[in-house]
């Protein structure tokens, strides 16, 4: 018996998603353990966000742009050394910090390159993990359904009548 549909093109579907499910929810758990790491691990430092970068986002349609802000916060590490970084996450003007707003920095005192907010967006890693996983899940899902309907075609194919009731 023979478990691949006739056609290996039709692979590309449910390998598509399940890449691209993996990648993706690599990538938001490895932001969320680097979040969760500086936050257990990590210096402390008292910041304030001086302003907010505007950057403009456009859709692929021919439609309107949107204008996110990231903030930027200036802080200081324990050994004195002035920062000033930008968040990781672009939001709306309404949903940011406004400047003067003071926030928590957590860093890494090797490298304060390495740093995060108190009050990152923990909820966007989590929600694209979840998106990520379940693209992978409907990837394999496709590549079972392909499997099992691969191999009744194939039990079909074996018969001598051409009036199979077993047969889809």
């Amino acid at each position: 018996m023979v478990l691949v549909p006739p056609s290996l093109e039709l692979w590309l579907l449910p390998t598509g998603f399940m890449l691209i499910g993996a990648v993706t929810t690599v990538i938001a758990c490895r932001a969320l353990l680097r979040d969760r790491s500086l936050r257990r691990r990590g210096a402390r430092a008292e910041g304030v966000v001086t302003r907010l970068h505007p950057t403009r986002m456009s859709s692929n349609r021919s439609g309107p742009s949107t204008i996110v802000y990231y903030p930027v916060i200036t802080w200081t590490t324990a050994d004195g050394r002035p920062m000033e970084t930008e968040g990781h996450i672009a939001r709306e003007l309404h949903r940011n910090a406004p400047p003067g707003t003071p926030v928590t920095v957590y860093y890494d005192p090797a490298d304060p390159s390495r740093w995060t907010l108190s009050s990152a967006g923990t909820r966007i890693y989590w929600l694209v993990g979840a998106t990520g996983t379940t693209f992978a899940l409907i990837g394999v899902g496709i590549a079972l359904v392909m499997v099992f309907w691969g191999s009744s075609f194939e039990k079909c194919d074996g018969g001598t009548s051409d009036y199979s009731t077993s047969c889809p």
